[in-house]
């Protein structure tokens, strides 16, 4: 970056540091990336950075990548000319740019607090916006007129929130009130980008706040209704003293943010929508009975998962915590083979994290959840072992059965036995074939 402010400067422009990272700086927090702001044009900055990824230039962004260390992939420096947006049309961009200055460049960003330039030169922070004190208040406002920012850019309804519970902000009430009034505008906003603010306030520092936060405001019921149909639904009080549904899902992500600071996003939203199924069973059985709700669940996150275009690798692995995240109650009576088969889950640690999280939310009953963490500690450090299969349905042709249903559950059977190791070669496995299925 210093090389980069550096060409700027000798070629006579002025270039400052801008958005996150000086907020990021100003509050002692970590800062990752840099983006500059200058008053070169973009003609110019192509001129001087000849490499740079031009896919932004009409509105005035270029990408100059970086030297990158250890071999990592490229990096790369965003520097952008000061511009002010032209009129939106669609909610989310402008339909073009005016070359300016630094105020009007201040101006058409969303939040005080992201509108502070930094100057290199003198060190000095440019605030044209009141964004220093609104950080030395710890409140997030947006610039102007709140309700022409949000109609601008409707994503800017979901940063608002985010940015709130991340930096643990107040919210400025006429921002607020804004989002409360606009909140239909989120139907202009493309799901992929709805399901990558989601997950970041899921991963994030306060989940549960973040939740809560987007029901106040309004936009829980149009981006995950089925979460804001958890309230009022009450739950058996012996096992969940602390409340109904909405409740209890929110004291899990409070749980969950305390055991596992650090969350992949799997994890994050395999908690959220643990009990997602809840309120169907409920409205079905006329009142508190919840059975089947894990199928009712797995169900509905794979279709909130599909909605919001989730990568079909992360939609079934989420979709199988919210599936077998009940299995644990029968732990102490599931035969060898399957509880081995149960553990060996490749989802199976952030299975176990949501179900810690869901019993220190609930009864605080952590018996389960320390069985099978020490049954998980001994196969780590045990010999690595496959899971057996000494059978495959061409074996079964072969000894004269033929294909169908039945196929599976021999094969299933045979495989049970040899995890619970009566069975251990391929031979032992064809006589009990013979002996217990061929007629």
């Amino acid at each position: 970056m210093r090389d980069a402010i550096q060409k700027l400067a000798d070629a006579g422009h002025v270039s400052y540091v801008v958005g996150g990272s000086v907020r990021d700086f100003l509050l002692g927090r970590e800062t990752k990336d840099h983006d500059l702001a200058t008053s070169a044009s973009p003609d110019e900055l192509c001129a001087l950075f000849p490499d740079a990824v031009t896919v932004g230039k009409a509105f005035g962004v270029l990408k100059v990548p970086l030297r990158s260390e250890g071999g990592a992939g490229p990096e790369f420096l965003e520097i952008a000319s000061f511009r002010e947006d032209l009129e939106y049309d669609d909610h989310r961009h402008p339909k073009g740019v005016r070359f300016s200055g630094p105020e009007e460049d201040a101006r058409r960003r969303d939040f005080t607090i992201n509108a502070l330039f930094y100057d290199p030169k003198t060190s000095r922070i440019l605030d044209s916006t009141g964004g220093m004190q609104d950080l030395k208040d710890r409140v997030l406002r947006a610039i102007g007129d709140p309700r022409a920012r949000f109609r601008e850019d409707a994503l800017r309804l979901l940063r608002a929130v985010r940015f709130t519970t991340r930096l643990g902000f107040e919210l400025e009430p006429a921002t607020a009130e804004a989002i409360k009034a606009q909140a239909r505008l989120i139907s202009h906003v493309s799901s992929e980008r709805i399901r990558d603010e989601l997950t970041l306030m899921l991963c994030g520092p306060h989940p549960a706040e973040s939740v809560a936060l987007l029901s106040k405001l309004g936009l829980l019921r149009l981006v995950l209704p089925e979460l804001e149909a958890m309230r009022g639904v009450e739950q058996a009080a012996t096992y969940h003293p602390e409340g109904d549904v909405w409740t209890h899902t929110l004291k899990i992500l409070r749980c969950l943010e305390e055991q596992n600071p650090v969350r992949t996003p799997t994890l994050a939203w395999g908690a959220v929508l643990h009990d997602v199924g809840k309120p169907g069973a409920a409205v079905r059985s006329g009142g508190k009975n919840f059975n089947g709700h894990e199928a009712d669940g797995a169900k509905l996150a794979g279709s909130i998962g599909a909605r919001l275009k989730m990568a079909r690798s992360d939609l079934d692995r989420v979709t199988a915590i919210v599936q077998d995240h009940l299995k644990f109650k029968d732990v102490f009576q599931m035969r060898e083979s399957t509880l081995e088969r149960f553990v060996r889950q490749p989802h199976f640690e952030e299975l176990l994290a949501v179900h810690k999280a869901d019993s220190l939310a609930s009864d605080g009953n952590l018996a389960y959840y320390e069985f099978c963490a020490s049954r998980l500690e001994s196969l780590k450090k045990g010999p690595t072992r496959e899971l057996p299969k000494l059978l495959d349905g061409q074996d079964l042709i072969q000894l004269g059965l033929s294909p169908g249903p039945t196929f599976s559950e021999i094969l299933r059977t045979i495989e049970d036995l040899a995890l619970e190791r009566k069975l251990s070669t391929k031979e032992e496995a064809l006589e009990y074939v013979v002996r217990h299925f061929v007629r």
